[in-house]
């Protein structure tokens, strides 16, 4: 089933555990890194579902190689994608970070759906 909120609010929850890592007055830079990294993750899980492997998050785990501290937080995203959003097999498209007037940044994403893969209402 294609979940009814918008991909952009279910990735601000995902990515929250990092988010909250950075430092008080992060920059639109160190939010476009973080987002760039759990999108990554979250991409890699959701082909893998599917694909009906795991051979898109074994390649982002090889790519980082020793960094240990990114290794790591893969792993995380990882086993949060597929504990608590694993239900939830949009890909995301194009993302930015914008930065208002005020200074706040704001998050955006488009979805890609593999319709062939998604249980639709009605398909069996």
């Amino acid at each position: 089933m294609i979940p009814n909120t918008k991909i952009s609010q279910t990735l601000s929850d995902f990515a929250s555990s990092m988010v909250n890592q950075l430092p008080h007055d992060y920059s639109k830079q160190e939010l476009e890194t973080v987002m760039s990294f759990v999108i990554t993750v979250w991409n890699a899980v959701t082909v893998d579902a599917w694909e009906k492997n795991t051979q898109q998050e074994k390649a982002v785990l090889n790519a980082l190689g020793t960094e240990r501290d990114a290794w790591l937080a893969a792993k995380r995203l990882i086993k949060r994608k597929k504990t608590k959003f694993g239900h939830d097999l949009r890909a995301v498209g194009d993302h930015w970070v914008r930065e208002e007037s005020d200074g706040e940044l704001i998050f955006g994403c488009t979805a890609n759906i593999n319709l062939e893969k998604m249980k639709l209402p009605g398909k069996h």
